[in-house]
């Protein structure tokens, strides 16, 4: 009876074992770790563009994305509080385009504190009081100065400049055009209007059109980016003035390509959006393994696309493949 009981137990025991290796060969597989995103908005070809990078190499690296958007550089409070939810959510890194720098020195510290990194991306200020752990950008000033740059070349003896400011609280548009006012300050170039506003469509395209009836003989619209920028050239376009007043900016999406091939654009200083994205992305995978970096900020080139140079553009850094949208 004994070894009849002992033969029952040893058979039990091989079948509960041979049971749990089933149930470990059906568990499922756990889940991708997660990087936060918090941008001021995610209207216009720029977040587009970068977070298209963001997501992409996200996958590749295999991390799930939660992207957030603020609604608008106005609603700093709301992109603050993004930034604490992301926190609370315990992501294992927050990639970060701050609205207004001034107001991310508590929440950045907050995160510092939870031990999550901050990665400034698209600009390498995170807060005015606390660096970021590591930043992928282009130089802003620089973007002003190659944008001055242009302007030259475009009117080489002096002229009219009206001036599409960017949104208000924009720190990179701010720093832009500070850069590019103090490069032109020594040429014949006039400023005869500046205005800022949202970064939609539909506003740009209004108040560069506000612009052209105000000043008919204007020699040359300025874009902080390609939102401004675009609105700037399809005004142009209505107007039947593509060549005549000359249209400048920064950021270069499908759609400027495609006003720059109608000659409505003439001068783009283009970021490697996609690759900044990329780049901030890398940076982040690093710092979570405890790697070191190769470099604190990422500072990625800018290129100079004009209509000569417009077939010979390598575009998989610049532009997200057309029709792409971010899923929220």
């Amino acid at each position: 009876m004994k070894n009849k009981a002992h033969g029952l137990y040893g058979r039990r025991t091989a079948l509960a074992a041979a049971l749990a290796a089933i149930a470990l060969t059906w568990a499922p597989a756990q889940a991708a770790e997660r990087l936060g995103v918090t941008m001021p908005t995610i209207n216009g070809p720029w977040y587009t563009n970068i977070l298209y990078g963001i997501t992409d190499e996200a996958k590749k690296l295999g991390y799930e994305v939660t992207i957030l958007d603020a609604g608008g550089y106005a609603n700093v409070d709301k992109q603050v509080s993004q930034m604490q939810t992301l926190i609370v959510q315990k992501v294992k890194a927050i990639l970060l385009d701050a609205a207004d720098p001034a107001a991310f020195n508590g929440v950045v510290r907050q995160a510092k504190a939870a031990k999550i990194p901050v990665i400034g991306t698209g600009s390498p200020k995170v807060a005015t009081g606390v660096e970021p752990d590591a930043a992928a950008s282009s130089s802003h000033c620089n973007i002003g100065q190659d944008l001055a740059a242009g302007a030259k070349k475009l009117l080489p003896n002096g002229g009219t400049l009206a001036i599409l400011a960017g949104p208000p609280a924009g720190f990179w548009a701010t720093e832009r055009l500070r850069c590019f006012k103090d490069a032109i300050k020594d040429t014949k170039i006039k400023i005869v209007a500046e205005k800022t506003s949202e970064q939609d469509a539909a506003t740009t395209l209004s108040l560069a059109t506000d612009f052209l009836q105000r000043f008919p003989t204007v020699d040359l619209l300025y874009g902080a980016d390609d939102a401004y920028g675009v609105g700037a050239a399809r005004a142009v376009q209505a107007a039947h003035k593509c060549g005549k007043t000359k249209v400048l900016f920064a950021v270069f999406g499908s759609d400027a390509e495609e006003l720059m091939r109608a000659g409505c654009v003439d001068y783009v200083v283009a970021q490697q959006v996609v690759a900044i994205g990329r780049k901030a992305v890398q940076a982040a995978d690093k710092l979570i393994k405890g790697q070191a970096l190769a470099k604190k900020l990422d500072e990625v080139a800018l290129v100079e696309v004009n209509k000569s140079n417009l077939d010979q553009l390598d575009k998989s850094t610049i532009q997200a493949p057309k029709g792409w949208a971010p899923s929220l």
